[in-house]
């Protein structure tokens, strides 16, 4: 019989290996999780392995935009974050225009369709 491995054992080795630039960890990932039927625990591995690499030093950050980001925008994010910053990027259309940034400990949403809701939300 295998011993199990725990969710955190399993983000901690995943997130070493991408630390140094092995991007095969996902499909060597993929096959445990496939394997070992785990796939309902996908969401939190995610979220311990973006833990993981943000105690040593680098941050995931999830940027949704309406259009896809240029160049200068996706430099400006990773200034206003600072360190080493790696970017997951969301195109979705309903955002009208703006951006919205999150981290595992922060969020900011500048988004136009946050601010249509805001102004709604408003008792005058």
């Amino acid at each position: 019989m295998t011993m199990r491995l725990s969710r955190r054992k399993i983000a901690r080795y995943v997130a070493g290996r991408l630390a140094i630039g092995d991007k095969l960890i996902i499909e060597e990932l993929a096959a445990l999780i496939i394997e070992e039927r785990r796939e309902r625990d996908i969401d939190l591995l995610v979220r311990d392995i973006e833990d993981q690499l943000a105690q040593s030093g680098i941050t995931i950050a999830t940027v949704e935009t309406a259009k896809p980001l240029s160049e200068t925008v996706r430099q400006s994010v990773r200034k206003l974050l600072g360190g080493d910053v790696r970017l997951r990027e969301e195109v979705r259309p309903e955002l009208i225009g703006g951006i919205r940034i999150e981290t595992p400990t922060q969020e900011l949403d500048g988004t136009i369709s946050q601010k249509i809701y805001a102004l709604k939300s408003r008792k005058v």
